[in-house]
């Protein structure tokens, strides 16, 4: 028997949300195949909009418990290129992905700052651009989106952005942010300029949402009265990394959850 708690009103986590993306709408498959199949099932039982604490999930008193409580982008911008804060990421200009995702609307022009080199970047560049608004996409690597050259798509999207007008700042980090503008620096010269915006999208990296999970298991006591034996981690909520990487964790952890470590 198994009972699903979903947070939110909708299933499918970070899926939901990037399949309504430019381009990215078959990805909704990866959620709805799921769904039409345990739906089926009379052992399964869903609860829409019920955000868990760890009172919650002792109170249901089962033996295995298993999080999949995502991951959310950093707001500070450290990732590949920043170690430290980048200045002026606190400001009320600055945006993430998860902030467009609830519906935030931005006042352009934008820069975009890709340091996660995937997909995003370049993907939410387009959504901006064809809001209408005048983006700048800048990354600190030489192309673009450039970890897509492994999955064969980077040519797509690199002509893709030039074709509905964004213009692309390579071989740049950001140096700092303002109400106003962002200063970047080249990454070979350390030469600096300016880039006039009123918004700026940080898609750097991304942190676990695991503060139940060490909530949990930070109780030994508590789960042993509950009778709760294992408490896992699965998807982004053990490492950030792709949708794929996402359903093989779950996928794996129902496999061998019954099994001996």
């Amino acid at each position: 028997s198994v009972t699903l708690a979903e947070a939110g009103s909708e299933l499918g986590g970070r899926v939901a949300h990037e399949a309504r993306l430019p381009g990215l709408a078959t990805w909704g498959r990866v959620r709805d195949y799921r769904e039409q199949q345990f739906i089926r099932l009379t052992n399964v039982e869903v609860f829409r909009e019920s955000a868990l604490t760890a009172a919650h999930v002792l109170e249901f008193a089962v033996p295995r418990v298993v999080l999949a409580t995502g991951a959310t982008w950093r707001r500070d911008g450290i990732g590949h290129e920043h170690v430290l804060p980048i200045s002026g990421a606190d400001g009320a200009n600055v945006y993430t992905p998860d902030d467009l995702f609830a519906g935030a609307t931005l006042n352009g022009p934008v820069v975009v700052y890709d340091d996660d080199h995937y997909y995003m970047g370049g993907v939410i560049a387009e959504k901006l651009r064809l809001d209408g608004l005048d983006v700048t996409l800048v990354t600190p690597e030489s192309d673009i989106s450039s970890w897509t050259h492994a999955t064969l798509e980077h040519k797509w999207i690199e002509n893709r952005l030039y074709e509905i007008g964004v213009e692309i700042v390579e071989k740049h980090a950001i140096g700092g942010i303002s109400a106003t503008e962002v200063a970047v620096e080249h990454t070979a010269s350390g030469r600096g300029r300016a880039i006039p915006c009123a918004a700026v999208v940080l898609i750097t990296s991304r942190q676990s949402n695991d503060a139940l999970y060490h909530e949990l298991m930070a109780d030994q006591a508590a789960l042993d009265a509950a009778g709760i034996t294992s408490v896992a981690r699965i998807g982004d909520c053990l490492a950030p990394s792709t949708i794929a990487a996402a359903v093989y964790s779950g996928h794996r952890l129902a496999r061998e959850i019954d099994s001996p470590p």
